[in-house]
C-alpha cells in the first residue's frame, strides 16, 4: 500500500524542492486544479504531491525533506495522536 505524500513548498522553491525530492527517491508532481492552474494553500504556497513508494523509514524520511530548503512542511505524521474521534452517526462522535 503505497500513497503520495503531500508537501507544502514555497512556489519559488518548486524545482529546487522537485529536484531534492527526486534526490531523495521520489518523484513530485504539482498538485493542480481544475484546467490545469497550480493550487495553492491558504499561505499562498505550492503543494506537491510526492510518490516515494514503500516508505520503509518515514521518520527519516519526513526528517529529510523538512531539511530542504524551501519546504513549509510535510503529510508524514510520524508522532502519535494524544485523541482519537470515531464518528458516529447523527454528527456525534466518540473520543478513542
Amino acid at each position: 500500500f503505497t500513497r503520495t505524500v503531500p508537501v507544502e513548498v514555497h512556489p519559488q522553491a518548486r524545482n529546487l524542492v522537485t529536484n531534492e525530492i527526486k534526490k531523495l527517491g521520489g518523484k513530485a508532481e504539482l498538485r493542480s486544479i481544475d484546467r490545469g492552474y497550480p493550487f495553492f494553500t491558504e499561505n499562498g504556497n505550492i503543494i506537491l504531491d510526492c510518490n516515494f513508494g514503500v516508505i520503509k523509514n518515514p521518520k527519516m524520511l519526513s526528517q529529510k525533506i523538512k531539511q530542504v530548503t524551501g519546504v513549509i512542511e510535510s503529510g508524514i505524521f510520524i508522532k502519535k495522536p494524544d485523541v482519537i474521534y470515531r464518528a458516529k452517526a447523527g454528527g456525534k462522535f466518540d473520543i478513542v
